[in-house]
């Protein structure tokens, strides 16, 4: 993934909340990685609806319906579980790699990723 320079840093719970949205319309992985790349290449605010209903009509999905999915916090309640869980596994920021007991916080170069897969014992494929 390319990475950028970032001047900010913003809330990420309305991504989380638009990703749980969008995950049940089967495109999870397409939007985090639209999410991903606003967020750490182009510096974009992904806590905007207009930023996260850009990524979703991208993907063909309905962006009035992420809209107020968002505005009504549909998936705030089980963000926050998510979040809970990962704080008390150790997880303080997004993302975070772990393998093995050993963990990657933040964005990487991709040779980094590959020494956390060696630490955890994990051979070339």
């Amino acid at each position: 993934m390319p990475y950028g320079e970032r001047e900010h840093w913003y809330d990420s719970t309305p991504a989380h909340e638009a990703y749980l949205w969008a995950a049940e319309r089967g495109h999870g992985d397409a939007f985090k990685r639209g999410v991903f790349e606003a967020y750490f290449v182009h510096d974009r605010n992904i806590a905007s609806p207009d930023v996260l209903t850009e990524i979703a009509e991208r993907l063909a999905l309905p962006a009035d319906d992420l809209r107020a999915a968002l505005a009504d916090h549909r998936y705030l309640d089980e963000v926050r579980e998510q979040f809970e869980e990962a704080r008390e596994v150790g997880v303080t920021a997004v993302p975070t790699f772990v393998a093995a007991g050993y963990a990657l916080v933040g964005a990487h170069p991709v040779e980094n990723l590959e020494k956390l897969l060696a630490a955890a014992g994990a051979s070339a494929r």
